[in-house]
């Protein structure tokens, strides 16, 4: 066959192939469609709540206790920091060498069921109708947060020279670093190595610090209870107080006591006024109010007091 009656025939079967793509099928069922559509929707939700409860499991059981806590971290932290490194058991191996004694220590093992804890809370929180039926469970991580300040806000004991290995605070970050963040060696390990990012809240509406009792109270807690203009928003002012005050003392905090009480409760004792508006006091916030003006004329925030009792008497 020549070449120009090879090309022509070549050409002629393109444009065979061009003016049947051209052409449209047959209608499908619509009807059949729209329900294998909606079938499959529903497979894939059942399918991501089912996984999203198998974690939910998991965690919570890592959380049951100190010891499962730490083998839990353990795991994750050997899927993280040493997943793809050629030398993996060897030096996942001198990694769990090294941080054997931290990994038993009352701390360390504190410090992780309260992030288990909180970023259970956290998982349980998105897509929640009723965000005032969390309180409860909230109120009880609080108290068991605060319960443990008498371990975290002692005044710690002068590192040993003698001792190598991690430093012995290594727990801090499980409670100041947020459980998600643009930078990743500041986001949660588990959050990570169980891929949780879908699951967790809004920043805006949460507070991802496990151990930002100020934070938690403010976005978990008083966030709530305004959109309720429950009562129950003033006693959470007085518990803050009472906490942060205690925490100066036990850390033996000195040079914090005299910012404490001139300029951070002050600036609380303006908020808590604020919230008595809130839930339908506006003339006790005032008092409140006036009471500060009175009390703390060289306060930063002299001039934002003065202007809310301004506005006030202006209603």
């Amino acid at each position: 066959m020549s070449a120009p009656r090879f090309i022509a025939i070549g050409l002629f079967l393109s444009i065979s192939m061009i003016r049947a793509q051209q052409q449209d099928i047959a209608p499908p069922d619509l009807i059949s469609l729209a329900r294998e559509i909606e079938t499959l929707e529903q497979r894939q939700k059942q399918g991501k709540l089912s996984e999203k409860n198998s974690l939910l499991g998991q965690i919570q059981t890592a959380a049951s206790s100190g010891p499962a806590a730490a083998n839990f971290y353990t795991k994750a932290v050997e899927e993280v920091q040493f997943k793809g490194k050629k030398d993996k058991p060897e030096a996942f191996a001198d990694w769990k060498k090294s941080h054997d004694d931290m990994l038993r220590s009352k701390e360390m093992q504190t410090a992780l069921v309260l992030h288990l804890k909180y970023l259970l809370l956290s998982l349980q929180r998105k897509g929640l109708e009723k965000p005032e039926t969390q309180l409860p469970a909230i109120t009880a991580y609080i108290n068991e947060l605060v319960g443990a300040d008498d371990l975290f806000f002692a005044s710690p004991a002068p590192p040993d020279p003698k001792k190598k290995g991690p430093p012995k605070d290594e727990w801090k970050g499980l409670l100041d670093n947020p459980l998600i963040d643009d930078k990743k060696p500041s986001r949660s390990v588990f959050v990570e190595w169980l891929r949780l990012e879908e699951w967790l809240p809004e920043a805006k509406n949460w507070e991802f610090k496990p151990g930002d009792l100020a934070g938690i109270l403010d976005k978990n807690v008083r966030s709530v209870l305004r959109d309720k203009r429950d009562p129950q928003l003033i006693p959470t002012w007085d518990m803050q107080m009472k906490v942060e005050a205690e925490r100066i003392t036990s850390g033996r905090l000195a040079h914090k006591a005299d910012e404490f009480n001139t300029v951070t409760k002050p600036r609380m004792l303006f908020k808590r006024a604020q919230d008595m508006a809130v839930i339908g006091q506006p003339n006790r916030g005032l008092v409140e109010v006036v009471a500060l003006v009175r009390a703390y004329p060289s306060h930063p925030d002299f001039p934002a007091w003065l202007d809310y009792i301004r506005g006030a008497l202006k209603k």
